[in-house]
């Protein structure tokens, strides 16, 4: 949350209460654009959408661990973001996901929102994308809406197949549709 160097007029540390706010409504958005086919889809929209949307500000809870703050002045002028800004980071909560849910689609989720989340942040700098490596210390800014478009794409196309799944399976008789009546 710290000033963007690639989105200026995003976060201002005179206006930290703005800032943040901003902040969550635009990791949000992109975040809900990333999975919203996959939302669209599903039988729990607004709950989906909520939790897509929050989920979206969810990894932002490492600036108060790495301020050691609730100030949202302090969280605004950290100067770079926590490391847990990183694709590792993302692949382990991905994969305890997947541990945890036996959810491919939910992992899926969990990688594409946090992923849309890193590329909005990397255009500003001050993010270490490939932690532990030390660069690239942030992406062009063009990164952030093809990442997310391509994200989209992908969450298209799974939701796209999860759906014919589902019509596929419900076609097939069930056990206890095949005994007799009687």
């Amino acid at each position: 949350m710290s000033p963007y160097r690639g989105w200026p007029f995003l976060s201002d540390p005179g206006h930290p209460l703005l800032s943040a706010l901003w902040a969550v409504v635009i990791h949000g958005f992109v975040c809900l654009v990333a999975v919203g086919p996959i939302v669209w889809r599903s039988d729990r929209r607004v709950a989906f959408a909520l939790l897509a949307f929050i989920g979206g500000s969810a990894i932002d809870l490492d600036h108060f661990i790495a301020a050691g703050s609730l100030d949202l002045h302090t969280i605004e002028t950290l100067g770079g973001r926590p490391d847990t800004h990183s694709l590792v980071f993302v692949l382990a909560l991905s994969g305890l996901t997947l541990l945890v849910t036996r959810r491919w689609l939910a992992a899926w989720a969990m990688f594409a929102v946090n992923v849309a989340h890193l590329l909005f942040d990397a255009a500003g700098g001050g993010v270490h994308i490939l932690y532990p490596l030390r660069h690239p210390d942030g992406l062009p800014w063009l990164a952030s809406p093809i990442g997310t478009l391509a994200l989209l794409g992908i969450s298209t196309a799974i939701a796209g197949r999860s759906s014919r799944a589902g019509r596929d399976a419900s076609r097939e008789p069930r056990r206890h549709d095949a005994l007799p009546v009687g």
